[in-house]
């Protein structure tokens, strides 16, 4: 339903029946398409159903507001130190592709990229102004792609040292080279990705995420829809350089589940080892075990590695990926033991 109604032709009869509408009104919430969904049934809708709207529209525009301060500060103690950084998604990747800028999904959190020689100096800086990290430095090199950082009243942090994917990802160094410079509001300027860098990390953060909610895809989509052939072109290429193929033949299989449309075109991209094996099952699969918020035992969590796994681009990426996340595992035991988690946690 939130498919037809945010489609290129909304499907406004969604909306005229009464036992719908709040189905659609939960399901837009659990998804993060509830602003998208506001802005499009507005103009058809009156009384509390306008309000509503209205109410959501006025959350997500403060919610944007706040994002771009919280983004003016991190971002000044970063400079203040002389450290460069890269600002991903969040309030600059609304302002470049959606307008108005709110209708974008808020951030609860900052996500900036350091080079990894920057780490250690950027976790001292937010130090100083009360930030506290989630582990050491250590265990977020073994472990993961980024380190969080939480302060008592500022926003949760994410400092990236690898793009996604955890250990297994690609260092951000090599995007601070064909990074582009953004204004931010308050006159300062920020980094971001270059338009094909960040539809790279966009797919691969998704794909990462296992597809948990329609509001990531659909911001795929609507990106990749607006790039142009040159833009998708580079794409492809990063993606197969850095043997990620896997993650967008599967992104390809999730716009033909949802859509019925292809993501890229045949031969676009190297098939991967175990190519036949990404298919509408395998994508299924994803989604099932990607219900936000919802325990996974020790079983379900071996079983999304095992489609992980398949999801590798070549024998040698299956093997390096079995390394790591053997590595991890054998961290974690040690230092913290098996625990259940939650689907979303990064």
């Amino acid at each position: 339903m939130l498919i037809a109604l945010l489609g290129d032709t909304p499907d406004l009869a969604l909306i005229t029946d009464p036992a719908l509408w709040p189905v659609i009104q939960a399901h837009a919430q659990r998804h993060g398409v509830t602003q998208l969904v506001a802005s499009v049934v507005r103009p058809h809708v009156t009384g509390a159903d306008r309000i509503w709207c209205d109410q959501v529209l006025t959350r997500s525009w403060r919610r944007h507001d706040k994002n771009l301060a919280d983004l003016e500060f991190v971002t000044s103690v970063l400079n203040g130190a002389g450290i460069k950084s890269l600002t991903l998604k969040g309030a600059l990747l609304a302002r470049r592709h959606y307008q108005p800028p709110f209708l974008r999904k808020p951030s609860g959190d900052v996500d900036l990229a350091v080079r990894s020689a920057d780490l250690e100096r950027a976790c001292a800086a937010f130090t100083t102004v009360g930030y506290e990290p989630a582990c050491s430095l250590r265990e977020a090199r073994a472990r993961s792609h980024h380190l969080e950082l939480n302060h008592p009243s500022r926003p949760h942090l994410e400092l990236h040292f690898r793009l996604s994917h955890g250990a297994f990802g690609i260092p951000v160094d090599e995007f601070f080279e064909r990074a582009v410079r953004q204004q931010i509001p308050n006159g300062s300027e920020a980094l971001v990705l270059s338009p094909a860098d960040e539809l790279l990390h966009l797919v691969l953060h998704r794909a990462y995420g296992r597809f948990a909610t329609l509001f990531h895809l659909f911001e795929i989509r609507r990106i990749w829809r607006a790039a142009t052939p040159e833009i998708r072109e580079e794409t492809l290429r990063l993606a197969a350089k850095h043997h990620f193929a896997g993650a967008f033949w599967l992104t390809h299989m999730a716009f033909e589940y949802h859509w019925g449309e292809a993501f890229i075109a045949p031969g676009s991209l190297p098939n991967t080892w175990l190519h036949s094996r990404i298919n509408r099952a395998l994508y299924e699969r994803f989604e099932r075990w990607s219900d936000p918020g919802r325990e996974l035992p020790l079983f379900v969590r071996l079983g999304r590695r095992w489609v992980d796994f398949q999801v590798t681009d070549s024998l040698a990426d299956a093997t390096r990926f079995a390394r790591v996340i053997s590595r991890v595992a054998w961290y974690q035991l040690r230092h913290r033991g098996w625990r259940t988690v939650k689907v979303g946690s990064k």
